[in-house]
C-alpha cells in the first residue's frame, strides 16, 4: 500500500510539475503573440506609408513625362545628297542644343 502512495504520488509531483511547465509556456507564448502583433503592426504602417509615397512618386514621374513630351519641339527630317547616294537627316533632335544661324552653339 505504502508503494501505491508512493506511485500516487509521484505521478502526481510529475502531473504537477507538467502543468507548471505547460502554464509558463503559455505565458511566454502570449507575449510572444502581443510582441508579433505589435511588429505586424507597424509593417502595415511602413508599407502603407511606402504604398502611398509610390503613388505620389507614379504620378509626379506621369505629370513630368507629359510634360517633357507636350512641350518638346518636334523633329523633322530632310533628305540630303551625301557622296551621290540619298540619306535622311534629323532636324533639330530633342536632347540637342538649340542651334542659331543653323550652326549649333558649343
Amino acid at each position: 500500500m505504502a508503494k501505491k502512495s508512493k506511485k500516487n504520488d509521484k505521478r502526481l509531483m510529475e502531473t504537477a510539475i507538467a502543468l507548471e511547465i505547460a502554464k509558463f509556456q503559455r505565458d511566454s507564448l502570449k507575449a510572444q503573440v502581443e510582441q508579433l502583433k505589435v511588429q505586424l503592426n507597424a509593417a502595415a504602417v511602413r508599407a502603407e506609408r511606402a504604398e502611398d509615397r509610390l503613388h505620389e512618386t507614379t504620378v509626379m514621374l506621369s505629370k513630368l513625362s507629359l510634360q517633357a513630351t507636350s512641350h518638346a519641339v518636334k523633329s523633322t527630317i530632310q533628305e540630303v545628297l551625301v557622296e551621290g547616294r540619298t540619306i535622311l537627316r534629323l532636324m533639330d533632335p530633342i536632347n540637342s542644343p538649340p542651334t542659331i544661324g543653323g550652326a549649333r552653339q558649343k
